[in-house]
Parts: C-alpha cells; structure tokens; sequence
C-alpha cells in the first residue's frame, strides 16, 4: 500500500504546501516588516477587547509604541483574562473566542491553560503542513508507515464548556487523509490512563509493522522507555502480534481499540532475533526506518545519545523545532541540516541579549536585530491572547536565511544555579557531562545535577553505572570540565568558595521513579522533560535517599 502512496503524498504535499513554503521563505529576506504587519494586524483585530482597550491597542502604529503600551507577562499576569473569557465568551484577551485550551504544568499548582483560537489553530496546522512537506524532500523518511507518539486531544472541560488536552493529539487527529492513512497508532491510544497498558499498547502496533520508515516524538526518552517496554514485556507483546490480539490482562480498555491484523510470520521472526541477540532494538524492529523527528534541544540530547545505537545505522535524527504549548514557533524547512526558521507571519518575536536580561536591564530586539551565534531570552506574541508573553527559554541563532535568523531551542531559563556567583549553565552542565562520561568510557541512562546551596557542592547522580565502575574519576574528569566551560566556576572552586563535585551512584530504574513522580504531579509522559541542572533544596524527588538506600 505504502509503495504506491508514497509518491501520490509527495504530490499531493508538493500541491498544497510548494507555495506557502516559497512564500515563507521569501518572508524570509524582510523579517522586521512582516513581523510589523502581523502585529498590527493582530493589534487591530483585539483592539475591542478589555486587553486592548486597557493597552490602547487602537492608537499603536509601530513596534516601538507597542512596547510602550504593553509590559512584559507571564501566564499569572493573565490567567484571569484567560479564565474570565472561557467562563463568559467576553473579548477579555481576543475578539476571537478560543475553541480549545492547550493544558501545560505551570509555575504554581494550578496548570496552565493556554487559549487556542480558530486562526490559531488553523496557522498551526498550516506550519505542521509545511514540515511535512520539509520532511517528504528528505529520501525514503515518509515512504512508509509513520509511528509518532502524541498526548491525548480532550482530557476534559473547562468550566465553560471548551475542551482543553494536549495540542500534539489535537494536531493528530486533524492530519491530512493521506498522512492519517499511514499513522501506526490509533488515535484512542492516548487516552488510555494506565501508562504502563498505554505502552505495551503502542509496543504491539508498532511491532506489528515492520514497514515504518519514520517516528515522530516530542522526546527521545519515551522512545528508550518504550524499547525498556518491549524487552520487559516481549513474550506478552509477540504473542498479542501472532494472535492479532491485545491482551486481556494488561487493564486495555475493552472495544475501544480495533488490533493490528494477526501476523505469526512477524512474530516468529522477531522471536528469532530477541533469542538470537537477548534484547530487540529498533534496528530489529524497523530495519528500514529512515527518520526520528523529535526535540533535540535542552536535556534531550542525553536521550538522543542514549537512543541513536538502538536504531537502524542510516536513520537521521530531525528536529522537531522550537514548538511548545505557548506558540509553535519554528518550521524546520531543511530537515538534513536542522534549519529552523521562525514563523515569520504567524507570531510576533522579541528577544533580550541572554547576559543583558538576566542582569534586569535587557532592550528588547527584532529578529532582524539577532547575531548569530548568540544566545537571547524570548518574548511571544500570539494570535490567542499571549501579549509580550515571556516564554523563560533561551534560544540559540544557529545562522541565516536570507535576512531571517534560524533558531535553536537551547535551555528553560530556569536551568541557571548559582551557588557562590558561578552562575551555572544547564547547557554548560550538559556539554561537560557528556564530555566527562566520554572521557572515561561511562554510560549511563539517566542523569541530573543537583547544586545543595547549603553545602556550597554539586552533586552528579547517576544512574546504574556499568560494570559498576568508580566514580572518583568522573568526578574529577567533570570537575574539569566545568571548570573549563564556566570561568566563575574554576574561581569559587579554586578558592574554595565550591566544595569538590561529588558523584553518587543510584539504582537501575531510578530515572524512571523520577519520571513516574513527574507524571503523577501532573506533567504529561509523551512530553516528558527535565531541568538536568536544579537546586537541591527545589528538586521535587529526594535523589539522596535513593543514592543512599543503593
């Protein structure tokens, strides 16, 4: 089915997405006047609403005067817009009434629920459209069947009545025909609760098909944990293919789900090579996948490493782009080299200098005002009522097409400690870490940096080294590391302002305790990701106990 398809999808793409991808691209050579006019649009379009009136949204006629007008927010700053407009349909934020709310963690106890309006909708599935496009350029990557792992579309209702859920399985359920048709997994897979039936669900479609040639996640690490799924469940998973069955026993919602067809020859062959070589990978699973599309940004780059020796050798690993609840804020348009350009015509952008902003005294600046090769805070404004909205990320310029910077999510703003005026970077915490486990031929499948303000230390734990190796290496091989990358750091080391890093050991399936906590608390499992870098005293999860307990 797929070999005939392929090139009817590739036609279809080229159809309706070559225009609007030379269309972005041409956008491309004058960023700073296209971002002009979508925000006056914008400006026009909500002048009406308590929001606008209270900003003067009707007399603003240029960036400048906006900035003015509108300070810098977070979501608690308009929380209460948001909550007012879904209870009442009152232009609080948009003349536009939101028609779904994507639901995120938040800062405080109550979530964050971010309003989703019809043409924001609509500008969302345009771009998601584009990258397809992108991605069918790249040879044999959508040649055959898709496996992608999303959230679930409707959790529930707002008091109002607007469903709120996950944006990815919103997106899902509204793919074109022709790209739904080579989806892997039901739909209806997202909303089962238990998350261990959730995999081993996924685990039995997937292994049923040995014909996917492309997996979309938001991150690497559900993928680890899904092939930790498949060997611990094999015997249960390759029976269910042969029998085209799901099992009775794993709290699968009955008649909800239609099973793969039953397929013995798959089965036995699979059999074979779990036998053969003791464990699946995904080269076994799907020999011929060409791509993973996911975040490669942040603390996925640990999943990514920990991924790439499962999967078939000439598999590529794509970017997913800087996309989150808040604003899908880049289309990767050249997926063999990662070239992610901002939405020029669907989101307003401002940026502040990284070190200038952290210091409080940032100026704001356009896109056409970025370096490359700088790191900047980012500001969003949005078709759904997001107004100067800081996102507490940090991006990267990776370079340029045509006046246009292209942009690299690096880390949450939060992922800065600072015992002693060091001023530790996620990122820097990132590179020396894995430089540090290189250095000594370490391996390790989960791992986080907890800075103890009141023991004036960093502690690196990690999870179930191999071979049971001695930690005393890689502490000094990471203390170096660090010292190299951050100035501040070798200074409050040398005098003794830091005490020397420490390295404690945890447990096989630490990371997944830690994962299991974070789901419980209300963060979503197929977007599961984490600050690597934190304060010890504000960790959620007592690594210390753990390491302890051994």
């Amino acid at each position: 089915m797929h070999a005939i398809g392929y090139p009817l999808l590739k036609a279809a793409l080229a159809l309706t997405q070559r225009r609007r991808y030379r269309h972005l691209l041409a956008a491309a050579a004058a960023p700073d006047a296209a971002q002009q006019a979508l925000l006056l649009a914008l400006l026009a379009e909500n002048a009406n609403t308590d929001f606008g009136k209270r900003h003067g949204f009707g007399h603003i006629s240029s960036v400048a005067e906006y900035r003015k007008a509108v300070p810098v927010a977070t979501y608690e700053d308009l929380r209460d817009g948001i909550e007012r407009q879904e209870r009442s349909g009152e232009p609080c934020l948009t003349q536009q009434r939101p028609i779904y709310y994507s639901r995120t963690s938040g800062t405080i106890a109550a979530p964050k629920n971010i309003p989703v309006t019809a043409a924001g909708l609509a500008a969302i599935r345009a771009q998601r459209r584009l990258a397809a496009y992108a991605l069918s350029k790249v040879p044999r990557v959508l040649a055959g069947s898709v496996f992608a792992i999303t959230g679930q579309a409707v959790e529930g209702k707002m008091p109002g009545g607007t469903p709120y859920g996950s944006m990815s399985g919103l997106l899902y359920r509204h793919q074109p025909r022709l790209l739904q048709s080579r989806h892997v997994l039901p739909a209806e897979l997202s909303a089962i609760d238990d998350y261990e039936a959730q995999y081993l669900a996924m685990a039995i479609y997937g292994l049923a098909d040995p014909a996917v040639t492309c997996v979309g996640t938001a991150n690497a690490s559900t993928l680890l944990r899904l092939l930790a799924v498949v060997n611990k469940h094999a015997e249960t998973i390759l029976r269910a293919v042969a029998d085209g069955r799901l099992p009775t026993d794993c709290h699968l919602p009955s008649g909800t789900l239609v099973p793969p067809s039953a397929n013995p020859r798959r089965a036995t062959a699979l059999r074979r090579k779990l036998d053969s070589e003791g464990a699946l990978t995904y080269a076994d699973i799907w020999p011929n996948l060409a791509g993973v599309v996911t975040w490669k940004g942040g603390s996925c780059g640990v999943a990514i490493g920990n991924l790439q020796p499962t999967l078939p050798k000439p598999c590529a690993v794509f970017e997913l782009g800087y996309i989150a609840s808040e604003v899908h804020a880049t289309v990767n348009v050249e997926p063999r080299r990662d070239v992610c350009v901002p939405a020029v015509a669907d989101t307003f952008f401002e940026f502040a200098e990284r070190d200038a902003w952290e210091a409080g005294g940032a100026e704001a600046l356009t896109l056409g005002e970025l370096e490359t090769g700088r790191d900047y805070y980012v500001l969003v404004t949005t078709r759904d009522g997001l107004y100067r909205y800081d996102m507490n990320d940090m991006i990267r310029v990776t370079g340029r097409i045509g006046a246009t910077p292209t942009l690299q999510f690096v880390q949450k703003g939060k992922g800065v400690t600072s015992i002693t005026g060091e001023k530790l970077y996620e990122g820097q915490v990132l590179d020396a870490v894995a430089a540090a486990l290189a250095e000594g031929h370490w391996r390790t499948p989960f791992y986080i940096v907890l800075a103890d303000r009141r023991q004036a230390v960093y502690t690196l734990y990690l999870e179930d080294l191999e071979a049971k190796q001695e930690t005393d290496g890689l502490a000094g091989a990471l203390d170096r590391q660090l010292q190299k990358a951050n100035i501040e750091y070798a200074s409050k080391r040398a005098s003794g302002r830091l005490a020397p890093l420490r390295v404690c050991r945890l447990p096989a399936g630490a990371g997944d305790r830690y994962r299991a906590q974070r789901v419980d608390a209300g963060q979503r499992d197929a977007q599961f990701k984490y600050l690597q870098l934190q304060y010890a005293d504000e960790c959620t999860f007592d690594f210390a106990a753990l390491a302890a307990a051994g």
